[in-house]
């Protein structure tokens, strides 16, 4: 059994096939009332394209790709960068109708920020008092991040509501979800223009012998 792990790893999933969106559904925020937002929807395409096995998101408008499947226990191995600074986030235990922001929790992927958590849906859970901001779990800290333009690696585990983040190999979060905990897994489109070339899941297993 890994180390660290309730039990063993499975077969990898990539969510991301380094060809296109297969598997991926858009959403994309509805203009608010009384504002002159354009009320046209963006396609997926206009948002998130696929070149040379590198995913690419323009940044806006406000939305998110989700996954369409279900996730309880994992490890989530996500290689991204910023173009420039900018905010962006990895949005997980996705339940729910699809809206901004749906009912999850995020891994904060905003420049000054990656590694936060933020509480979109007021879970309950055991939390560093020291760092608990509203809505938002702050990062252990020293700072992990690269600058813009080159590739960094977040690692989230979800293992039966333990929750553990690394950026670029620190320890950046520790929670716990204290109530059921499973959903889809998202990327948000959130005003940063970013890359993705590797999203990959790998779910944990029951242990044994």
């Amino acid at each position: 059994m890994p180390e660290g792990f309730s039990g063993k790893l499975g077969k990898p999933i990539a969510l991301f096939n380094g060809r296109d969106l297969d598997g991926w559904i858009w959403y994309q925020r509805p203009p608010k009332p009384g504002t002159t937002q354009p009320t046209t929807q963006a396609s997926m395409e206009d948002v998130w394209t696929v070149r040379d096995g590198v995913l690419h998101c323009v940044g806006k408008p406000t939305g998110y790709i989700r996954t369409d499947a279900t996730f309880e226990n994992y490890v989530l191995l996500i290689e991204q960068r910023h173009i420039g600074k900018g905010n962006g986030g990895i949005l997980f235990g996705i339940s729910g109708e699809d809206k901004v922001w749906p009912h999850c929790l995020e891994v904060q992927g905003a420049t000054g920020e990656e590694g936060d958590i933020r509480n979109v849906a007021d879970f309950k859970m055991t939390m560093d008092a020291a760092r608990v901001e509203p809505r938002r779990l702050k990062r252990l800290g020293p700072d992990p991040e690269k600058p813009a333009g080159e590739w960094e690696t977040i690692q989230l585990v979800v293992d039966h509501g333990d929750i553990t983040v690394h950026v670029n190999g620190k320890l950046q979060n520790v929670a716990k979800v204290d109530e059921p905990f499973a959903g889809r897994i998202g990327l948000q489109s959130e005003g940063g223009e970013m890359e993705y070339r590797r999203v990959l899941l790998m779910p944990i297993e029951k242990g044994g012998d």
